[in-house]
Protein backbone atom coordinates (compact mmCIF):
# COMPACT_ATOMS: atom_id res chain seq x y z
CA UNK A 1 0.00 0.00 0.00
CA UNK A 2 1.66 3.23 -1.14
CA UNK A 3 -1.16 5.62 -0.24
CA UNK A 4 0.26 8.98 0.86
CA UNK A 5 -2.73 10.84 2.19
CA UNK A 6 -4.45 14.09 1.27
CA UNK A 7 -1.49 16.42 1.67
CA UNK A 8 0.95 14.39 -0.41
CA UNK A 9 -0.62 14.60 -3.86
CA UNK A 10 -3.85 15.50 -5.67
CA UNK A 11 -6.58 12.99 -6.41
CA UNK A 12 -5.74 10.91 -9.49
CA UNK A 13 -8.13 11.01 -12.46
CA UNK A 14 -9.89 7.81 -13.48
CA UNK A 15 -10.81 9.06 -16.96
CA UNK A 16 -10.10 6.25 -19.42
CA UNK A 17 -10.86 3.41 -16.98
CA UNK A 18 -13.76 1.18 -17.97
CA UNK A 19 -15.51 -1.48 -15.88
CA UNK A 20 -18.01 -4.10 -17.05
CA UNK A 21 -20.71 -5.34 -14.65
CA UNK A 22 -22.14 -8.81 -15.35
CA UNK A 23 -24.19 -9.43 -12.20
CA UNK A 24 -25.70 -7.42 -9.37
CA UNK A 25 -27.16 -8.01 -5.94
CA UNK A 26 -30.08 -5.89 -4.76
CA UNK A 27 -31.77 -5.31 -1.44
CA UNK A 28 -35.49 -5.59 -0.73
CA UNK A 29 -36.04 -2.04 -2.05
CA UNK A 30 -34.40 -2.84 -5.38
CA UNK A 31 -31.20 -0.89 -4.66
CA UNK A 32 -27.94 -2.37 -5.92
CA UNK A 33 -25.72 -3.43 -3.00
CA UNK A 34 -22.96 -5.44 -4.76
CA UNK A 35 -21.71 -5.96 -8.30
CA UNK A 36 -19.67 -8.61 -10.05
CA UNK A 37 -17.32 -6.69 -12.34
CA UNK A 38 -13.94 -6.51 -14.00
CA UNK A 39 -11.91 -3.82 -15.73
CA UNK A 40 -11.69 -3.95 -19.51
CA UNK A 41 -9.82 -2.09 -22.24
CA UNK A 42 -12.47 0.09 -23.87
CA UNK A 43 -10.73 -0.04 -27.26
CA UNK A 44 -9.80 -3.72 -27.58
CA UNK A 45 -12.53 -5.12 -25.31
CA UNK A 46 -9.80 -7.15 -23.60
CA UNK A 47 -10.19 -8.03 -19.94
CA UNK A 48 -7.66 -6.26 -17.72
CA UNK A 49 -8.67 -8.03 -14.51
CA UNK A 50 -10.62 -11.06 -13.34
CA UNK A 51 -14.21 -10.69 -12.14
CA UNK A 52 -14.54 -9.60 -8.54
CA UNK A 53 -17.50 -9.17 -6.23
CA UNK A 54 -17.40 -5.70 -4.65
CA UNK A 55 -19.77 -3.48 -2.63
CA UNK A 56 -21.60 -0.78 -4.56
CA UNK A 57 -19.64 1.87 -2.62
CA UNK A 58 -16.55 0.90 -4.63
CA UNK A 59 -18.48 1.41 -7.87
CA UNK A 60 -19.76 4.80 -6.72
CA UNK A 61 -16.18 5.83 -5.84
CA UNK A 62 -14.91 4.91 -9.31
CA UNK A 63 -17.73 6.78 -11.10
CA UNK A 64 -17.13 9.85 -8.95
CA UNK A 65 -13.46 9.66 -9.98
CA UNK A 66 -14.36 9.64 -13.67
CA UNK A 67 -14.42 5.95 -14.58
CA UNK A 68 -17.11 4.53 -16.88
CA UNK A 69 -19.11 1.55 -15.63
CA UNK A 70 -21.43 -0.38 -17.94
CA UNK A 71 -23.73 -3.38 -17.75
CA UNK A 72 -22.99 -6.53 -19.72
CA UNK A 73 -26.27 -8.06 -20.88
CA UNK A 74 -26.33 -11.59 -22.23
CA UNK A 75 -26.61 -11.54 -26.01
CA UNK A 76 -25.32 -7.98 -26.35
CA UNK A 77 -21.82 -6.61 -26.99
CA UNK A 78 -19.80 -6.22 -23.78
CA UNK A 79 -20.20 -2.47 -23.59
CA UNK A 80 -22.78 -0.28 -25.27
CA UNK A 81 -22.91 3.41 -24.22
CA UNK A 82 -26.68 3.19 -23.61
CA UNK A 83 -26.05 0.64 -20.87
CA UNK A 84 -23.78 2.67 -18.63
CA UNK A 85 -24.49 3.14 -14.92
CA UNK A 86 -25.01 6.42 -13.13
CA UNK A 87 -25.08 7.35 -9.46
CA UNK A 88 -28.43 7.87 -7.74
CA UNK A 89 -29.08 9.05 -4.19
CA UNK A 90 -31.04 7.25 -1.49
CA UNK A 91 -33.57 9.18 0.53
CA UNK A 92 -31.34 8.55 3.55
CA UNK A 93 -28.46 10.37 1.85
CA UNK A 94 -26.57 7.29 0.67
CA UNK A 95 -25.67 6.52 -2.93
CA UNK A 96 -26.08 3.53 -5.23
CA UNK A 97 -26.15 2.98 -9.01
CA UNK A 98 -28.80 2.57 -11.70
CA UNK A 99 -28.82 2.28 -15.47
CA UNK A 100 -28.45 5.68 -17.06
CA UNK A 101 -31.34 6.78 -19.24
CA UNK A 102 -30.58 7.21 -22.92
CA UNK A 103 -32.39 8.44 -25.98
CA UNK A 104 -30.62 5.89 -28.19
CA UNK A 105 -32.19 2.93 -29.95
CA UNK A 106 -31.38 0.65 -27.04
CA UNK A 107 -32.76 2.68 -24.17
CA UNK A 108 -32.14 1.43 -20.64
CA UNK A 109 -35.91 1.18 -20.26
CA UNK A 110 -35.72 -1.92 -22.47
CA UNK A 111 -33.57 -3.66 -19.89
CA UNK A 112 -34.21 -4.70 -16.33
CA UNK A 113 -31.55 -5.08 -13.66
CA UNK A 114 -33.56 -8.02 -12.36
CA UNK A 115 -32.21 -9.98 -15.33
CA UNK A 116 -28.70 -9.38 -13.98
CA UNK A 117 -29.47 -10.43 -10.41
CA UNK A 118 -27.08 -13.00 -9.01
CA UNK A 119 -29.20 -15.99 -7.89
CA UNK A 120 -28.43 -17.48 -4.50
CA UNK A 121 -28.24 -21.00 -5.93
CA UNK A 122 -26.27 -20.14 -9.06
CA UNK A 123 -23.80 -22.97 -9.79
CA UNK A 124 -21.48 -20.45 -11.40
CA UNK A 125 -20.47 -19.03 -8.02
CA UNK A 126 -18.95 -20.93 -5.13
CA UNK A 127 -20.29 -20.96 -1.59
CA UNK A 128 -17.40 -18.72 -0.59
CA UNK A 129 -18.38 -16.09 -3.14
CA UNK A 130 -22.04 -16.22 -2.15
CA UNK A 131 -21.07 -15.84 1.48
CA UNK A 132 -18.99 -12.77 0.68
CA UNK A 133 -21.94 -11.27 -1.16
CA UNK A 134 -24.23 -11.44 1.85
CA UNK A 135 -21.54 -10.69 4.44
CA UNK A 136 -19.60 -7.51 5.10
CA UNK A 137 -17.08 -6.74 2.35
CA UNK A 138 -13.92 -5.40 4.04
CA UNK A 139 -12.99 -1.77 3.39
CA UNK A 140 -9.79 0.17 4.03
CA UNK A 141 -9.63 3.36 6.08
CA UNK A 142 -6.78 5.69 7.02
CA UNK A 143 -6.36 7.90 10.10
CA UNK A 144 -4.33 11.10 9.77
CA UNK A 145 -5.00 12.66 13.19
CA UNK A 146 -6.00 11.35 16.61
CA UNK A 147 -7.49 12.80 19.78
CA UNK A 148 -6.05 11.43 23.02
CA UNK A 149 -7.28 11.52 26.62
CA UNK A 150 -5.03 12.35 29.58
CA UNK A 151 -3.88 8.73 29.72
CA UNK A 152 -2.83 8.71 26.06
CA UNK A 153 -5.75 6.61 24.84
CA UNK A 154 -7.42 7.37 21.50
CA UNK A 155 -10.83 8.97 21.91
CA UNK A 156 -11.42 10.11 18.33
CA UNK A 157 -9.80 10.47 14.94
CA UNK A 158 -9.75 12.25 11.61
CA UNK A 159 -10.22 9.45 9.10
CA UNK A 160 -11.57 8.54 5.69
CA UNK A 161 -12.13 5.62 3.35
CA UNK A 162 -9.26 4.80 0.98
CA UNK A 163 -9.35 3.46 -2.57
CA UNK A 164 -6.25 1.24 -2.45
CA UNK A 165 -6.20 0.65 -6.21
CA UNK A 166 -5.73 4.37 -6.86
CA UNK A 167 -3.89 5.11 -3.60
CA UNK A 168 -6.20 8.05 -2.94
CA UNK A 169 -9.02 9.11 -0.66
CA UNK A 170 -12.30 7.51 -1.66
CA UNK A 171 -14.23 9.81 0.69
CA UNK A 172 -13.39 13.09 2.42
CA UNK A 173 -11.85 12.81 5.88
CA UNK A 174 -14.22 13.35 8.81
CA UNK A 175 -13.82 13.56 12.56
CA UNK A 176 -15.31 10.55 14.33
CA UNK A 177 -15.42 9.19 17.89
CA UNK A 178 -13.26 6.14 18.52
CA UNK A 179 -16.40 3.98 18.79
CA UNK A 180 -16.86 4.25 15.01
CA UNK A 181 -13.32 3.05 14.37
CA UNK A 182 -13.81 0.20 16.84
CA UNK A 183 -17.00 -0.82 15.02
CA UNK A 184 -15.20 -0.78 11.66
CA UNK A 185 -12.39 -2.98 12.95
CA UNK A 186 -14.83 -5.40 14.56
CA UNK A 187 -16.69 -5.62 11.24
CA UNK A 188 -13.49 -6.72 9.50
CA UNK A 189 -12.34 -3.43 7.96
CA UNK A 190 -8.67 -2.42 7.87
CA UNK A 191 -7.66 0.87 9.50
CA UNK A 192 -4.18 2.29 8.87
CA UNK A 193 -2.30 5.02 10.71
CA UNK A 194 -0.88 7.87 8.61
CA UNK A 195 2.35 9.36 9.95
CA UNK A 196 3.58 12.85 9.02
CA UNK A 197 6.70 13.06 6.83
CA UNK A 198 8.41 15.49 4.48
CA UNK A 199 6.36 13.99 1.63
CA UNK A 200 3.01 14.23 3.40
CA UNK A 201 1.19 11.57 5.38
CA UNK A 202 2.49 8.05 4.84
CA UNK A 203 0.72 4.82 5.92
CA UNK A 204 2.59 2.35 8.04
CA UNK A 205 0.94 0.43 10.87
CA UNK A 206 -2.57 -0.94 11.26
CA UNK A 207 -4.88 -0.44 14.21
CA UNK A 208 -6.58 -3.11 16.31
CA UNK A 209 -9.18 -2.96 19.07
CA UNK A 210 -8.12 -2.76 22.73
CA UNK A 211 -10.61 -3.47 25.51
CA UNK A 212 -10.14 -2.56 29.16
CA UNK A 213 -11.49 -4.28 32.27
CA UNK A 214 -14.02 -1.50 32.80
CA UNK A 215 -15.54 -2.21 29.37
CA UNK A 216 -13.93 0.77 27.62
CA UNK A 217 -12.87 0.12 24.04
CA UNK A 218 -10.34 2.06 22.02
CA UNK A 219 -7.82 1.40 19.27
CA UNK A 220 -4.08 0.73 19.46
CA UNK A 221 -1.40 0.06 16.88
CA UNK A 222 -0.77 -3.57 16.03
CA UNK A 223 2.58 -5.28 16.47
CA UNK A 224 5.70 -4.42 18.46
CA UNK A 225 6.79 -0.88 19.26
CA UNK A 226 8.35 0.99 16.34
CA UNK A 227 10.55 4.11 16.34
CA UNK A 228 8.65 7.21 15.13
CA UNK A 229 5.61 5.03 14.45
CA UNK A 230 3.63 5.19 17.70
CA UNK A 231 0.34 6.93 18.54
CA UNK A 232 2.16 9.95 19.99
CA UNK A 233 4.01 10.38 16.66
CA UNK A 234 0.75 11.01 14.79
CA UNK A 235 -0.74 14.46 14.19
CA UNK A 236 -3.24 15.49 16.86
CA UNK A 237 -6.77 16.83 16.76
CA UNK A 238 -6.90 20.10 18.66
CA UNK A 239 -10.37 19.47 20.11
CA UNK A 240 -11.75 16.51 22.03
CA UNK A 241 -14.15 14.16 20.29
CA UNK A 242 -17.37 12.87 21.85
CA UNK A 243 -19.97 10.36 20.69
Amino acid sequence: MTYQGARARPRESEIGHFFAVSKVRMDSLGHVTHVLWNEVDAKSNRKLSSEELVPVDDVVDEIHAGAQVAAVFQGWPPHIPEHTFEIIAHRNGGETIALARSSGSHSSSQFDLQSMTLPEDSPRFSRTTKHRASAHVPRTFAVSKVALDQDGRVTGALWGKVNTRRNAWATPEVIAPVAKLVAALQAGDRVFALFPSTNGHLPDRQFEVAEYDNGMQTIVLSGPAAYDREIHDMDRLSASVTD
